[in-house]
């Protein structure tokens, strides 16, 4: 009978363990659960990502460079299942940009990266975007609208756009003086029959004031399939905005920002595995966009200047940064979490330097629109001589004026020698070689008092002021010859020096070396 008693104390005792731990697996599954629900659809690789990512873009290129095998530049195949090219701030140029002894950038060399990877990744399937900025807003001074040289630049990076099968293009406010003219009724008719790249310009708060012009897109849906993606598509949906800025034109209205991405937001969510925001707005608003807008899988921002901001976690939003001038394109590798059934993502940057081979067909484009664009800036350069005619030498604020180095060389002899001896003599020829001697953005660099009272017109009308000459630093010296006891000229190295040696147009700039070489 003691036996029997044993016997049943034992298996209620076995009964109890076993409902304990039947309850305690059941609570473990309801954590688990709830835990779930609250992680997001597309998690950042922040491990990888921020704590290898240098702090600034100097230090950036810098690492970039010593990348100098194709190779180092494809990356590695680390088991990517999609990819996002994304670039912005071309400015309406499709030229390389920046010190000649290393450009980058250039629509070229992005397609060509894009080719390279294509081939060395063919089971990868990808997009490619622009986060915006791509027009000029250059305005002509006499008349306000836009300068004649830049509505033909700005139509021929339609054209290239077309022709590199961008998928979505977002519209920043620099862009709208432009997209007045070529979204107007009629025009936009035409540039659907030839550039139908027009229909993937996208923004959520744009909106045309008038019936007159066409409405862009407020997002686009793209599918994408692949082997990698194992008979799954995956579909990405795009949400374009923009903030005001300086824009005061009247064919369009911008509206908040924030508002049009959280009204769009569940639409866009119902058909996309990934939602992500191409933003042209400040760090302080990108920020704010993804913490109170949660749901956004990811931000591609575009600041509209040359930073580096290291991409990261914001919340539950992945965000990665437009390089300025798309000097390096951006590269969003996506990768599917089997287990968890989410999406991972992670942005690592390509420099666009003379390693990466031009895309033949773009690099066809791009020369057959340097040739229409010198045309024309030489035309605007002869008309801007003829004006001159009118205006000889203006004076500046304090009535000095330029008088071009050789004035220079009785009292500075030794300086001047200097300076002959020096890339800053030579400065113009590196324009001339480029075929963009008339060209806005790049003359403030390579001649002396560009845009100034009295400075550098065009070669035509201003050849003695062509280089970069002893005023370009110095700043205007008539006054200084005519009593050279007046204080004149004092430079600060390397203040005297960065605005034209920048990180991003002069990578290799160092100013202790550098001024060795050109002491007076």
């Amino acid at each position: 009978m003691r036996t029997m008693r044993g016997g049943a104390s034992m298996r209620r005792q076995l009964v109890s363990v076993f409902i304990i731990l039947v309850a305690g697996a059941l609570v473990l599954l309801a954590i688990r659960s709830l835990g779930s629900k609250s992680r997001p659809a597309v998690e950042g690789i922040a491990q990888t990502a921020t704590s290898q990512q240098p702090k600034d873009i100097f230090e950036f290129e810098r690492a970039q460079a010593r990348k100098t095998t194709l190779a180092g530049r494809l990356g590695a195949d680390d088991g990517m299942v999609a990819a996002i090219f994304f670039g912005g701030d071309i400015l309406g140029s499709l030229e390389v940009c920046g010190c000649p002894k290393n450009p980058l950038g250039g629509a070229a060399r992005r397609q060509g990266y894009i080719r390279l990877f294509a081939e060395r990744y063919p089971d990868v399937p990808f997009l490619h975007v622009d986060t915006g900025s791509f027009f000029s807003d250059r305005a002509d001074p006499t008349t306000g609208d836009l300068a004649e040289d830049v509505i033909v630049g700005n139509e021929w990076v339609i054209r290239a756009y077309e022709q590199m099968k961008l998928d979505a293009v977002n519209l920043s406010y620099h862009d709208l003086p432009q997209l007045a003219r070529c979204f107007r009724s009629e025009e936009f008719r035409r540039h659907v029959a030839e550039t139908p790249v027009v229909r993937r310009f996208l923004s959520a708060n744009v909106r045309p004031r008038e019936a007159s012009h066409a409405s862009p897109q407020p997002y686009l849906l793209r599918e994408l399939s692949g082997e990698r993606l194992k008979g799954r598509p995956l579909r990405i949906g795009f949400i374009g905005v923009t903030e005001a800025g300086n824009y005061r034109g009247r064919e369009f209205v911008v509206s908040d920002p924030l508002v049009a991405v959280r009204s769009l937001l569940p639409r866009v969510r119902a058909h996309a595995d990934v939602v992500v925001v191409l933003a042209y707005l400040s760090p302080e608003m990108i920020e704010t966009l993804a913490r109170e807008v949660s749901d956004v899988d990811v931000i591609l921002a575009d600041v509209g200047r040359p930073l580096w901001l290291q991409p990261k976690a914001v919340g539950r939003t992945y965000v990665a940064y437009s390089i300025y001038q798309t000097k390096f394109l951006g590269e969003l590798r996506l990768y599917r979490d089997e287990r968890e059934g989410r999406w991972r993502v992670l942005a690592r940057y390509v420099e666009l330097d003379g390693l990466i081979p031009d895309d033949p067909a773009t690099e066809a484009l791009r020369a057959e629109a340097r040739r229409e664009l010198a045309a024309v800036q030489r035309r605007l350069a002869e008309r801007a001589m003829a004006a001159s005619r009118r205006a000889q030498q203006s004076a500046s604020g304090e009535g000095a004026t330029f008088v071009g180095s050789r004035a220079c060389q009785p009292c500075h002899a030794s300086a001047y020698t200097v300076w002959t001896e020096s890339g800053h003599a030579h400065a113009f020829a590196t324009l001339q070689k480029a075929k963009r001697e008339n060209d806005p953005q790049c003359l403030g660099c390579h001649v002396t008092g560009y845009e100034q009272p009295g400075g550098f017109l065009n070669v035509f009308s201003t050849p003695r002021l062509k280089d970069v000459q002893c005023e370009a630093c110095h700043g205007p010296a008539s006054r200084h010859l005519e009593d050279p006891t007046r204080p004149y000229g004092k430079v600060g190295v390397p203040e005297g020096c960065v605005p034209c040696h920048t990180r991003e147009n002069s990578p290799d700039f160092e100013p202790v070396s550098y001024w060795a070489k050109i002491k007076h």
